[in-house]
């Protein structure tokens, strides 16, 4: 599967791993445990179970947009901002082919001004 760029989590600045989310069995954690694994498919799944909260429409809008499913990557991004965070995770991609990492900061810009 070709993608855009690699969906990263972190927590107070330190990528999250797999092992810190295996304990975590609620589906938004599931959700981005898939995503660490780099199974974006069986997140997608588990992201869409999991209740409304800003980091689940960001995911699923990033998620779209890493697969080239960029229409409901829109209509996930605006979802997004009527949603409150719940989670102390900051949302960062990372794009290879230019060594780059992004930071998610402002979530009210358009998805494809950052990418």
């Amino acid at each position: 599967m070709r993608v855009r760029f690699k969906i990263v989590v972190l927590k107070e600045g330190k990528k999250l791993t797999r092992e810190e989310l295996i304990n975590l069995k609620d589906p938004l954690h599931v959700g981005i445990r898939y995503i660490l694994e780099f199974k974006y498919l069986e997140a997608t799944k588990w992201l869409m179970l999991s209740e409304d909260s800003k980091e689940k429409y960001t995911l699923l809008a990033l998620v779209n947009y890493a697969l080239h499913q960029n229409e409901q990557a829109r209509d996930f991004w605006l979802e997004a901002q009527k949603h409150d965070r719940r989670t102390p995770y900051t949302i960062a991609l990372e794009i290879y082919q230019e060594g780059k990492r992004i930071f998610i900061e402002k979530p009210q810009a358009f998805l494809p001004d950052f990418v």
